[in-house]
């Protein structure tokens, strides 16, 4: 049976990461996606992280603090080295085909510049022309901005969040990105805020979960 509509307020990522965790292993239903791959899946899980800047590499993340600096200048940047995407081509350099590319952090930065209250300030990475025809496609969709009482908080839709295995890095690009942008319009870092449209654990990564979350083996 399908788990819909959570929430979680934390204080930290590593708090909000085992929590998610924990939630989804212990209510998650089990599905087989159209890979043929088992999950435990959450629908609909909302995060709101408080302060994503303590704290911000969990114990039990696979990632350590020199890929996730890599992975976070990556976002920032409208570079590709060869992928078939990366977020930082979609949010720096958004093109449809044969159009000129738009940098839509650049466009937020100067719509919250002219107005902190603009409800304006967010950047899109699915390109409907190119992504309905590929099998490999964005799982953070949408990226929004929101400037209030001198901090910016950020909020994110994933359409896909592989929990156990990319929250902890998304979470570090985006806490990054969060920090550049409420630099260049002179505001304090705020939160960030999650909603996953499906928030899941793979087949793969079950035993090892189990033992972070329990000390103990399936």
């Amino acid at each position: 049976m399908a788990r819909l509509g959570r929430f979680i307020r934390a204080a930290t990522i590593s708090e909000a990461w085992q929590r998610g965790l924990a939630l989804i292993w212990r209510q998650g239903g089990e599905i087989t996606d159209e890979r043929g791959t088992r999950i435990k899946e959450i629908l609909s899980l909302q995060m709101v992280v408080e302060d994503p800047y303590g704290d911000m590499i969990p114990p039990g993340c696979s990632w350590n603090e020199e890929r996730l600096e890599e992975y976070s200048r990556q976002l920032l940047s409208g570079d590709n080295p060869g992928f078939e995407y990366t977020y930082g081509e979609r949010l720096r350099a958004w093109a449809l085909p044969g159009c000129a590319p738009l940098d839509q952090i650049e466009q937020a930065i100067s719509r919250l510049r002219s107005s902190s209250c603009t409800r304006r300030a967010t950047a899109v990475t699915w390109i409907a022309p190119v992504d309905s025809k590929k099998e490999e496609v964005p799982c953070m969709i949408v990226d929004d901005f929101k400037l209030r009482d001198g901090r910016l908080h950020l909020s994110i839709f994933f359409r896909s969040h592989d929990f156990a295995g990319a929250y902890p890095a998304n979470l570090y690009g985006l806490a990054r990105l969060l920090q550049y942008v409420a630099g260049e319009v002179g505001a304090e870092p705020g939160s960030i805020s999650t909603t996953s449209a499906s928030a899941h654990i793979y087949e793969h990564d079950w035993d090892w979960v189990e033992r972070m979350l329990f000390g103990r083996n399936s």
